[in-house]
């Protein structure tokens, strides 16, 4: 027997109820019943072998009532909280659901800011946003205040057109910009908060390295760190083994960062030639973006980025040192910086800082420039396609494999990209 789908979402609801679904949904006379007859119907569901359109509708709505189930487990932590009975509602999730210990705590910490953000609170309760956007939404309110994010418009609208990864850094980006606008650093609260720790297992006898560093000098340590792992990779490779029968990538990522730290082979113990900081230093580039208002000063209140890490406060213009590139982007008045048709395959390098600043990374989820190619989104070969700013998009390593293996095609949205199957009909 088969489960009508539409059904179950009748009986997480209350039956035709009046009111506010935000407030009936979990809570008075019947729910448990209704929880009850709705779980029962969902151990008889089966899904039987059925269309790709079939599969989207079916799957769209399962997200839908997980999203509502959610909504139901952050409103019993916030009847528990508000009971005053000195359980810990992340505790109580994490044994009457069976939930991990990071999860319910998620959970409850939604709990706590979905109170002040009622606009967020119906659109989850309805099932109309992803737990995934509303774990944005209440990260964005422990930064600046729910009422902010309640009453900002725009980012509601976002979080109905992204999907989760792709607005949960639009968020972070959102909220570090509020954060500048109100007179706040977050570079110097990530400053203050830096800190590294060292120290040996007892049990092994393994030396633990642990640092935490304010964001743009993450991203200069990790580009170099990225750099000298790739020199590894091929050196595994160099005899026609896959490197990972060498190594394994963490194996890798320890060896690295004892030569960058130390200038000393970590195989053999010595001393390297060449001096890997200095190395690794000229293969580091952070991108900076401003308005040509805060640079010039007409502007003062101008938006800065870094590209990668987020907004920043117009301050770090100060900072830079005298040997910083400087690089002017032009645009034709319909927008469109670069082209260059079908004279030439490969994005140049002012393409590929253009799309740097344009997509801050890969579309699918958000790997950092440097580990990035530029992609035809329609293809050069299959398709024809240009090598127009308008037609690349970048894409990590990983899932440009991802798209060549499940024969994806990318298409730009007013909220970012999107796949699709390459034989679904094209859409404009």
């Amino acid at each position: 027997m088969f489960m009508e789908i539409e059904h179950l979402s009748v009986l997480l609801g209350d039956g035709g109820d009046q009111g506010d679904p935000a407030t009936r949904r979990g809570s008075g006379d019947g729910a448990v019943e209704r929880i009850s007859a709705a779980l029962a119907e969902l151990r008889r569901a089966r899904i039987r072998p059925m269309s790709r359109d079939e599969a989207n509708r079916v799957t769209g709505m399962l997200g839908e009532m997980q999203s509502m189930v959610t909504y139901l487990m952050c409103d019993v932590a916030r009847q528990v909280a508000e009971a005053g009975s000195g359980l810990d509602p992340g505790e109580v999730l994490r044994r009457g659901a069976r939930l991990p210990g990071r999860e319910s705590k998620r959970m409850a910490k939604i709990a706590k800011q979905l109170s002040g953000m009622p606009k967020v609170k119906e659109r989850f309760a309805t099932g109309g946003i992803a737990p995934g956007h509303v774990n944005a939404l209440a990260n964005a309110a422990e930064k600046v205040g729910p009422e902010a994010v309640n009453a900002d418009e725009a980012l509601l609208e976002a979080a109905d057109g992204m999907l989760p990864d792709s607005f949960d850094r639009y968020a972070r980006r959102w909220s570090n910009q509020k954060l500048i606008e109100q007179g706040l650093d977050p570079l110097e609260r990530q400053r203050r908060a830096r800190e590294a720790k060292m120290w040996v297992e007892k049990d092994t006898g393994l030396g633990v390295l642990m640092a935490k560093l304010p964001r743009p000098q993450f991203e200069q340590v990790r580009q170099a760190v990225d750099n000298h792992y790739k020199h590894h990779v091929r050196k595994d490779g160099a005899d026609g083994r896959s490197p990972d029968e060498v190594r394994t990538p963490k194996q890798r990522l320890a060896d690295v960062l004892f030569e960058l730290a130390t200038n000393r082979d970590a195989s053999t113990g010595e001393s390297i030639g060449e001096n890997l900081g200095i190395k690794a230093k000229a293969s580091i580039q952070l991108i900076l973006t401003a308005q040509i208002g805060v640079v010039d000063g007409t502007d003062p209140e101008g938006r800065v980025e870094i590209i990668g890490a987020g907004p920043v406060p117009r301050q770090i213009l100060q900072t830079l040192s005298p040997d910083t590139e400087l690089a002017g982007m032009i645009f034709d008045r319909t927008g469109r910086p670069l082209w260059l048709g079908r004279n030439q395959r490969l994005a140049n390098a002012a393409q590929r800082l253009t799309v740097a600043v344009r997509d801050g990374g890969c579309f699918e989820c958000g790997a950092p420039m440097h580990r990035c190619d530029l992609h035809h989104i329609q293809e050069w070969h299959r398709d024809g396609g240009p090598t127009n700013i308008d037609n690349l998009v970048a894409v990590c390593r990983r899932h440009h494999k991802w798209l060549e293996a499940n024969n994806l095609r990318v298409r730009r949205t007013p909220s970012g990209y999107e796949t699709h199957p390459r034989d679904s009909p094209q859409r404009e």
